[in-house]
């Protein structure tokens, strides 16, 4: 049986690609496959130095699955296709993040030099396979995975309960859910808006809500991985509002366990979310018809809770066992 070593800028319980990675190594495991982590989450230096560190754990493992997205992400990927031609190991890319047409653009030769050294490149959506394949590069899609454990909750009444689940970073746009939740606010007083994560913009938010004197808004902070679930359970309406992204796992989970999702239409997320289907879509940065959509989402139940049942359907999708077949076909090079 194959030993697989995953290699990517890996942090303990913060989702995204870390949170990708825990998962699959968790399941290999479980599976009886001889698994380990890598991490390549450090400064320059200690970057330096993970290429004699790999070079003697590699000879141990038979594949290099290595995780990576654009910019300062696309290091793992340098990386573990520099060992694995030296050592002459299978090497498996997935490549996350939404700006991957700006980066590719940029950078195309050092990419395609790297990428070229794979077996095979997989995607976790078909936007990224269309990005891909407009510079020529073949990849495979292999969804991202959720926790199989998240329960489904039904709603029979959906309140107006918001929250947000996405690093206080420029890049998602927080302030877009805030200005949108100042309107709904006026029309229910008992709204409320809970907002998990951190990051530089957590000043600037919280200066917003004081200076539109927006009441009921929740700033929790970064939340352990493992321990989201609750705040799910309390909330009913799941808002994602990113300028570019990919396929956020986070709407998948807001999907699995109940909550109506409502986001911007970028990137991968209309490959996910079938607008008024399985959840809404706005245009990027439309914080009015946002705002619209929250108020629809409370007085359309109806509506609402079908479009929440639809979505826990696609949900499955995203399991392990919907996807362990062709992530181990990929491994043996049959896929």
């Amino acid at each position: 049986m194959n030993k697989i070593l995953l290699i990517g800028n890996y942090k303990a319980g913060v989702g995204g690609i870390s949170g990708q990675m825990e998962l699959l190594h968790k399941h290999l495991i479980a599976y009886g496959i001889e698994c380990r982590i890598l991490s390549t989450s450090c400064n320059t230096i200690r970057r330096i130095l993970l290429f004699p560190r790999l070079m003697f754990m590699g000879r141990y493992y038979d594949i290099f699955h290595v995780h990576g997205c654009s910019y300062w992400g696309f290091f793992p990927i340098i990386l573990a296709s520099i060992i694995s031609k030296i050592l002459r190991k299978r090497l498996i890319v997935t490549y996350h993040g939404g700006d991957a047409q700006r980066f590719f653009s940029r950078f195309k030769f050092f990419t395609s030099c790297f990428l070229s050294n794979c077996q095979e490149v997989t995607v976790p959506s078909g936007f990224l396979k269309d990005v891909f394949a407009s510079f020529g590069i073949s990849c495979k899609v292999l969804p991202n995975i959720i926790e199989n454990t998240l329960p489904f909750k039904e709603r029979n009444t959906i309140c107006p309960n918001y929250i947000s689940m996405r690093s206080l970073y420029p890049l998602y746009n927080i302030s877009c859910i805030i200005r949108a939740f100042g309107i709904v606010q006026k029309s229910i007083p008992e709204a409320q808006l809970t907002i998990l994560g951190d990051g530089p913009e957590r000043e600037n938010l919280e200066r917003l809500v004081s200076s539109e004197n927006i009441p009921n808004i929740t700033f929790v902070g970064r939340v352990d991985n493992k321990d989201i679930y609750p705040y799910l359970e309390r909330n009913d309406i799941f808002l994602s509002s990113p300028i570019i992204d990919n396929m956020p796992v986070s709407i998948i989970e807001a999907f699995s366990a109940g909550l109506l999702v409502i986001s911007s239409n970028v990137g991968g997320i209309p490959y996910v979310v079938e607008n008024r289907k399985t959840g809404y879509l706005f245009d990027s940065n439309d914080y009015i018809s946002l705002a619209k959509l929250m108020i629809e989402a409370v007085e359309n139940q109806e509506l609402t809770r079908n479009m929440i049942r639809a979505a826990l359907v696609e949900a499955h999708r995203y399991r392990w066992e919907n996807i362990k077949n062709d992530l181990f076909k990929i491994y043996d090079g049959k896929y």
